[in-house]
């Protein structure tokens, strides 16, 4: 489990009810303190007229200020000024009931402003997570994925249409192009950002920006004209992914795994995503990487390599771009990355 997944999934949600300015309760502090301190002035009251221990005497102003009544004196036994403070700390108690009442309806009544809002609350407060940002329907299917591989992450789009069909708190509705978007979705702390645009020309300003905002980010781009690949990865894109060509790509691999089909005939895809591991280690080879993956290219100095053997050496520095189930990912780090 990702060492953030505890702080993403358990951590955030608690602090957001108590600290996030969308939050319900944060919005009724005040009237909660108010209710507070009429209760403390009715104990007060009674422990001064009526002889009660504190204990008594809070029960009691509790009684009051909820109009529950459990603890009434005798109204004709009780002084003119001990009447007059109970009756303005019921009428304060009324006001802030009324008051809490509407805060929290207005609250639950704009939905998609709440949802927005708390997508953006928890994208600045993550840590770790993946970033997905675009306006096409491929957005829709990566999100599936990410949802069944339990991964944490926030969306960005500008596509209402896609914002509404993804709905919940995890996505941001907004220009990507703008840097308060981008940092309201998480950009400094994120662990990647998955870019696929319809416009290769925004998606390469978008790389830019993010570059820009997190220079050490993984960035990962699908682009739609593959002459552009090296001007994105002159922009700061670690993998750059022609869309027309990728399934070439792929193809031209079967000779080192018999699972290519899978992707060649989506329908039987199964469960494969493209994952990029760092090589730390001396003396491994493409034969040593888990049978059930597919290696696509070996990233050197910033080239992509797709030409390759099974015999290749895996050389520290470099990096391994392989297609498979996020399941056998953890067998290539122990293999590549672990000290």
């Amino acid at each position: 489990m990702d060492k953030y997944h505890f702080w993403n999934k358990v951590v955030l949600p608690i602090l957001e009810n108590f600290v996030a300015p969308y939050s319900v309760l944060r919005r009724i502090y005040i009237q909660i303190f108010l209710l507070s301190i009429a209760v403390l002035i009715n104990a007060v009251v009674f422990i001064h007229y009526q002889h009660l221990d504190w204990i008594s005497a809070i029960y009691a102003g509790v009684n009051v200020v909820t109009t529950v009544g459990l603890y009434a004196p005798d109204i004709y036994q009780m002084p003119s000024d001990e009447k007059l403070i109970l009756t303005f700390t019921i009428i304060l108690a009324v006001g802030l009931y009324t008051s809490i009442l509407q805060s929290i309806v207005g609250t639950l009544i704009s939905r998609s402003t709440w949802n927005d809002a708390k997508a953006r609350w928890r994208g600045r407060h993550m840590k770790g997570h993946t970033i997905l940002i675009g306006d096409g329907s491929e957005i829709l299917s990566a999100v599936r994925r990410l949802n069944r591989f339990n991964i944490d992450y926030v969306v960005l789009t500008d596509s209402k249409t896609i914002a509404d069909a993804i709905g919940g708190d995890k996505v941001i509705l907004g220009d990507p192009k703008n840097d308060e978007n981008l940092l309201a979705a998480g950009v400094k702390e994120a662990k990647n950002v998955i870019i696929i645009m319809k416009d290769d020309m925004e998606a390469l300003l978008i790389t830019l920006k993010v570059q820009k905002l997190n220079p050490p980010l993984q960035v990962i781009v699908a682009i739609r004209d593959s002459s552009l690949s090296d001007l994105f990865k002159t922009a700061g894109a670690d993998l750059v992914i022609p869309r027309e060509d990728i399934i070439g790509r792929i193809a031209a691999s079967a000779a080192l795994s018999t699972n290519v089909a899978g992707l060649i005939f989506p329908e039987r895809a199964g469960e494969m995503i493209i994952g990029i591991f760092n090589v730390r280690k001396e003396g491994k080879k493409i034969s040593d990487l888990p049978a059930d993956v597919i290696p696509l290219a070996i990233i050197k100095d910033g080239k992509i390599n797709p030409y390759f053997t099974r015999d290749t050496e895996l050389e520290s520095g470099t990096q391994i771009v392989v297609l498979g189930n996020p399941s056998a990912f953890q067998k290539i780090r122990d293999l590549l990355e672990s000290k």
